[in-house]
């Protein structure tokens, strides 16, 4: 490329990111309630409005200038219409740090026991035929290289190039997904995406190239640059997985996991409600996510980090391990944010133009996670895909117990991570395994009241690896009247912990109950 060309190049470059950060500066996300959605909302600052997730009452409002979008956000922050609201921000991927020295390593798949589980089965399919499918948002795609061109995800409800929203579902010609930059079906090509995407799903087994984690999955494909497009993709993706539900096939996509190989450093999700919340919506369709933790030597609970810090069970937060099994030295972790690790270097994968080269970075460590959710859908497990028809929120939470309840023990990542261990998806299989020949107990119990007797404090553990926010504890004395009755406190996470303070109960006998869900388990404790 000659000099010219390259000057213009890079001015174009910095001219679009200019014009995207000022762009963000004036815009704001809200979600109303339900009763609002229908309703006129009189907005006089706004000057351009467009629904991101009408179903949910997602709305994107563009105004004049950041002075006019923080007067709204001020006023609409206590409008009992409005149950989340934030700005538009931008997303970047994570980026491999300059020290991109990573040689070709082959023992990746070996070490996240992908050969081992290729055995059972490559991928692709349900045991019932179904087509497995992987939403991933990224900054653009290669969508006709090689090795990928074959396993890009091909909406059967479209009718190419007609002009026609064939499906009914707001995008017109959306074969592949949709390029929710530029707001069109045409998705543009980019490194970072195309390196994503060969990782989970370049074509196994076909003589060229490099096989990804699933050798004939299907890719759902989103380019996207701000969390409005981030929560637009994803509304994109649920409304797929809940036409499949709801037709039982007939229509939709089987959407299983979306992969977030991108995020916002420092940032913490109490102020992103918005998207933050659209992993419980995907959740209560099927679909899990495995994001990638930021590429920062810190702790995610004290520096933040969006998406990873989110609480929602269905979001597994996922951290580099180098080619040494050790927690990379520039990759983020936390205790309670960060689930597992993954092997992101010494990765070797697509870049456009039909090439391969190396990759890195936390990056690279979360597709290896996708790829492990959508081939536990391929297990040869009949129960398993009866769940997902009849409870496709209750599928999901097994395979995220399955793959976070069987990782390999890692020095490094203990404390650092809530399961202390590495991707293991063939020993996810076996566990997953269990369940579907019943050997694995989905009862919900708990295991130890220590101590029993307890004075002041007592602590629970469960069998659980997934417990939710609205978990709660209750007591019950020997006449069977409540006397306590609280929200359940997590100290653990591989298996759940909960801390109970007494609060100067008189001593004696009581029944401890704890409610999460639908599960129920109980046990007496003694008081002193």
């Amino acid at each position: 490329m000659n000099r010219p060309l390259i000057l213009l190049t890079h001015l174009f470059l910095l001219c679009v990111s200019s014009l995207t950060a000022q762009l963000e500066d004036r815009q704001l996300i809200v979600r109303w309630t339900s009763a609002a959605i229908g309703q006129k909302k009189t907005l006089d600052r706004a000057v351009h409005r467009s629904w991101l997730a009408y179903p949910l009452g997602i709305e994107l409002i563009t105004y004049p200038s950041p002075e006019d979008r923080l007067t709204d956000q001020q006023r609409l922050s206590t409008n009992p219409a409005v149950t989340a609201l934030e700005p538009n921000r931008v997303v970047l991927p994570r980026i491999s740090p300059n020290d991109t020295d990573f040689s070709r390593q082959a023992d990746n798949f070996e070490r996240t026991g992908y050969t081992t589980a290729w055995e059972l089965t490559p991928g692709g399919r349900t045991i019932d035929n179904q087509e497995i499918v992987i939403a991933i948002l990224d900054a653009g795609f290669d969508i006709s290289h090689e090795d990928l061109v074959d396993n890009i995800w091909i909406n059967s409800g479209e009718i190419p190039a007609d002009g026609i929203d064939n499906d009914g579902n707001g995008y017109v010609d959306d074969l592949n997904g949709w390029d929710m930059v530029g707001d069109d079906a045409v998705l543009p090509n980019d490194s970072h995406g195309t390196q994503v995407a060969g990782l989970i799903g370049a074509r196994g087994n076909n003589g060229q190239g490099i096989s990804g984690t699933n050798w004939e999955t299907r890719m759902m494909l989103f380019s996207i640059n701000t969390s409005a497009d981030v929560v637009r993709a994803y509304e994109y993706a649920r409304d797929q997985r809940k036409r499949y539900n709801e037709t039982n096939g007939a229509e939709g996509a089987f959407v299983v996991v979306t992969n977030a190989s991108f995020g916002s450093e420092g940032e913490r999700c109490q102020v992103f409600p918005v998207w933050g919340g659209m992993y419980d919506e995907l959740g209560e369709q099927g679909i899990l996510t495995a994001a990638s933790t930021a590429n920062r030597n810190w702790d995610v609970e004290i520096n933040g980090d969006m998406p990873t810090d989110c609480t929602s069970d269905y979001l597994i937060g996922v951290t580099n391990v180098g080619v040494d099994n050790l927690l990379f030295s520039s990759s983020a972790y936390g205790r309670r944010s960060v689930d597992l690790g993954a092997p992101g270097e010494g990765s070797y994968t697509t870049r456009p133009g039909d090439r391969y080269s190396p990759f890195g970075s936390t990056s690279a460590a979360a597709p290896y996670v996708t790829g492990a959710i959508a081939l536990l859908y391929a297990t040869p497990c009949e129960s398993l895909t009866d769940r997902a028809r009849a409870n496709p929120a209750g599928a999901a939470l097994l395979v995220r117990e399955a793959i976070l309840g069987s990782t390999n023990a890692n020095a490094s990542l203990l404390n650092r991570t809530v399961t202390g261990g590495m991707l293991d998806v063939a020993a996810a299989q076996v566990r997953l395994a269990d369940f579907c020949e019943g050997g694995l107990s989905e009862d919900f119990t708990i295991r130890a009241v220590t101590p029993n007797p307890a004075t002041g404090t007592f602590t629970l553990e469960t069998n659980a690896l997934v417990f939710s926010a609205n978990g709660r504890v209750r007591l019950f004395d020997f006449t069977g009247r409540l006397v306590y009755d609280r929200l359940a406190v997590r100290t653990e996470s591989n298996p759940v912990r909960l801390r109970v303070d007494i609060d100067g109960l008189p001593a004696g006998a009581y029944l401890v109950r704890i409610t999460e869900r639908d599960r129920v388990a109980e046990k007496v404790v003694i008081l002193r």
